[in-house]
């Protein structure tokens, strides 16, 4: 389906991201399921080169039960090379989003946790680097992670060269 899959919680910021990062124009609103089928955009990198990501419909805990449509939503995951992982900054335990997001997708196929991920912590304008730091100590040390803020413009550079590399990297 596409390079990249966004995924996270409802109101993640998802859809705010693919429409700064991509030509898209995507419907977003203020209310849980704004996304209902994945949604492309084509994101121009540098030199000509780019890399296709999609907006997936958000995740709730109980997905891989079927929860909020689950089954029909986390299919979608299967078929994209890379995961971004989007952790809005204001969420009361990222550690915790992070941790539910990922047993969702091994619930529901653990094979899909084999595919390379990144987390981006979005709407992070709002953050110092001290708060930056803090969250940074929660997450896995082992999965590369970027602090952006889709609105501002912030970190999606980083984010960008990110995904390349991890979309580029010499198989093993």
């Amino acid at each position: 389906m596409a390079d990249v899959g966004l995924v996270g919680f409802p109101n993640a910021g998802k859809s705010t991201l693919r429409s700064v990062v991509t030509a898209a124009k995507p419907k977003m609103a203020d209310y849980a399921f704004t996304t209902l089928v994945p949604q492309l955009g084509m994101v121009e990198y540098r030199d000509g080169k780019s890399f296709c990501i999609a907006d997936l419909p958000g995740i709730i805990e109980g997905a891989a039960e079927g929860k909020g449509l689950g089954h029909r939503f986390l299919r979608h995951i299967e078929r994209n090379s890379a995961l971004l992982f989007l952790i809005p900054a204001d969420s009361k335990d990222h550690k915790k989003e992070f941790e539910i997001l990922h047993k969702e997708l091994e619930e529901y196929n653990a094979e899909m946790l084999q595919k390379d991920i990144v987390i981006a912590i979005s709407k992070s304008d709002m953050l110092d680097d001290e708060l930056k730091a803090a969250i940074a100590k929660e997450l896995p040390k082992k999965i590369p992670h970027v602090f952006i803020s889709s609105v501002m413009g912030q970190g999606l550079p980083e984010l960008k060269d990110l995904l390349w590399k991890t979309l580029n990297k010499p198989s093993v």
